[in-house]
């Protein structure tokens, strides 16, 4: 499941659309690869933010650096809530690896999540409507085009996703399920047909490029 080829020397960069089964993938990461070869991104002050990163991407700025110093570290993979323009030009789009998630149903996963870890209590009407909430894997994933990934996986393919990952990189990573907050990745949310109806309305960018993403998936299949 090939995307651009010819990966550059250096680690690859794994954006962690959250409620993607991202972290089921960045913990199977950790347990295959060791966590000294992966690096966290997720915030300035994140305990998960690498002391590298910290500095490289947050303090002074100079991802060029950084990439030199993680190769000197021995990491392979930076992991992270990261808009994918972050990367892309220092690190090459053709070491970006993403798993992205119907956008609706990973809206209403992460609506959920807050609900049970934040103390999230606004309806979700509200929620949906807010502007953190619109648009929000297309905010970060949608900065290149589709092709331009050097892998691309999907949450409601999620075991088929982690066998290309590990045929594409020579990994053997077992298909783990953490941080979820349904019985399995296949049973799908169901919300009020009206708010369905709007939250379609307003997630359009985000539905369009989701499929242009399943394209890319299936043709790389």
């Amino acid at each position: 499941m090939t995307g651009a080829e010819g990966a550059a020397e250096g680690p690859l960069v794994f954006v962690h659309v959250p409620k993607t089964a991202g972290t089921s993938f960045r913990e199977a990461l950790e347990l295959k690869l060791g966590a000294a070869a992966i690096a966290g991104d997720y915030g300035p002050k994140a305990s998960e933010t690498s002391p590298l990163v910290r500095r490289h991407v947050f303090e002074k700025p100079d991802l060029p650096l950084l990439r030199e110093e993680l190769i000197a570290a021995g990491v392979r993979i930076v992991c992270g809530h990261v808009p994918v323009q972050r990367y892309a030009a220092s690190f090459g789009t053709q070491n970006l690896l993403v798993i992205v998630r119907d956008p609706v149903q990973r809206l209403v996963s992460e609506y959920e999540h807050f609900r049970r870890h934040n103390g999230e209590a606004r309806p979700f009407p509200e929620v949906y409507r807010s502007d953190r909430f619109i648009n929000h894997q297309y905010k970060l994933v949608s900065a290149i085009e589709p092709s331009e990934y050097g892998f691309i996986g999907l949450t409601e393919r999620y075991a088929e996703t982690v066998a290309a990952a590990n045929r594409r990189f020579g990994w053997k990573l077992p298909v783990l399920t953490s941080n979820v907050g349904r019985p399995s990745l296949g049973i799908a949310y169901q919300i009020d047909p009206d708010m369905e109806a709007e939250v379609r309305e307003l997630n359009r960018d985000d539905i369009d490029y989701y499929e242009r993403m399943v394209t890319e998936f299936e043709r790389r299949q």
